[in-house]
């Protein structure tokens, strides 16, 4: 069972790369932004404690996942260090193991380019642009766990087999371990 994270700013090809592999796994992904556009289209307040929420609801859905004996894949910034201990203490009290991949643009030009013509058809969600990049960038705490981290500038389908790779090797490892 496995606990999967795919983390960093807006644009850098989290929710695509994480779809593929949640395909490709038959593992069920949770996106924060789909949560959050379900509560905004239920009358809450995006400026109140929407956020908040959706990162609630996050974890309730992995929690229910991993109760159920599953794998579960979650699709959020995961900006914030508190978010991502209470998700690694959930991986450990239910024995899953903990994989982060996180996903970043080293190349700006790229970035801003992604963003200008994303179009996720988010009922209910607006597409970002760079300023909330920026915005996020202020706060978003450095990564400290083990984790792999692929680069946008790399081609979508590269980087979709680079992270399959590493979640085989690490179920073949906890294997050996057993």
């Amino acid at each position: 069972m496995q606990f999967i994270v795919f983390a960093g700013l807006p644009g850098t090809g989290k929710s695509s790369i994480a779809e593929a592999v949640g395909r490709e796994l038959g593992i069920p992904v949770f996106a924060k932004d789909w949560l959050e556009a379900t509560l905004r289209r239920s009358g809450l307040d995006p400026n109140k404690d929407v956020g908040y929420a959706g990162y609630e609801l996050l974890t309730t859905l992995a929690q229910r996942q991993l109760q159920l004996g599953q794998s579960v894949i979650l699709d959020s910034v995961a900006s914030i260090e508190a978010v991502r201990t209470r998700w690694r203490e959930l991986a450990a009290q239910y024995e899953a193991e903990w994989r982060v991949i996180e996903c970043v643009c080293s190349d700006e030009t790229p970035h801003r380019a992604r963003l200008a013509v994303r179009e996720r058809d988010i009922p209910g969600w607006h597409e970002l642009d760079w300023s909330e990049v920026e915005r996020v960038k202020a706060y978003y705490a450095e990564w400290k766990d083990e984790r792999l981290i692929v680069d946008a500038v790399s081609p979508l389908a590269e980087n979709i087999a680079t992270v399959l790779n590493y979640l085989h090797r690490s179920e073949s490892i906890a294997g050996d371990l057993s």
